[in-house]
């Protein structure tokens, strides 16, 4: 009988930095649409543009005066938002490593020789 020891733990870390991955990609996702509809400058009471705001706001909140954000006939460019699109991918991807850093354990097997005995 050969037995792969450590496959169960294995695949629980891969599954919880594919949720890493997955949480962090709506956020980047998330920051992008904003980028975009500043630099469109879409409707603030539009209701995707309003819930894109408010969501992101809060994520936005360590950055807020970290540079001036120039703006020129109602288009915005908001470089703390950019900043903090490659802060948080950076976060996601150093919380990753930590993870597989950690917790990992490399693929070991154990063969068991077993003998019947044929009455």
């Amino acid at each position: 009988m050969v037995e792969n020891q450590n496959s169960n733990r294995r695949l629980a870390v891969s599954k919880v930095t594919q949720l890493i991955w997955w949480l962090f990609g709506i956020l980047e996702a998330l920051l992008g649409l904003r980028i975009l509809l500043k630099l469109m400058a879409a409707n603030p009471g539009s209701p995707v543009a309003n819930l894109v705001y408010k969501v992101t706001d809060l994520f936005l909140w360590p950055f807020a005066g970290l540079t001036i954000v120039p703006e020129a006939q109602g288009i915005i460019l908001e470089i703390p938002t950019i900043i903090a699109f490659f802060v948080y991918a950076l976060i996601a991807w150093a919380l990753v490593r930590l993870i597989w850093i950690i917790f990992y354990q490399p693929s070991s097997r154990s063969v068991q020789t077993v003998e019947r005995e044929d009455y």
